[in-house]
């Protein structure tokens, strides 16, 4: 899970983000449950939040 933050402005005023990432978050984790934890998580940003996002990976592998 990621969350992004708007930490300021450049000098053209354009949004400058970073990213705030949360590993081993469970596969069976629902959106919602997720989504009420970013939630949590939020509050104690320092910076505004700009967006909650969930990462999934998958393993490729080949047929032989």
């Amino acid at each position: 899970m990621r969350i992004v933050v708007e930490t300021g402005k450049d000098e053209n005023n354009k949004s400058i983000y970073r990213t705030r990432s949360f590993n081993n978050v469970k596969t069976s984790a629902t959106d919602e449950d997720l989504m009420s934890i970013a939630a949590q998580l939020a509050d104690i940003q320092i910076h505004p939040v700009y967006a909650f996002r969930r990462t999934v990976e998958s393993e490729l592998s080949e047929i032989v």
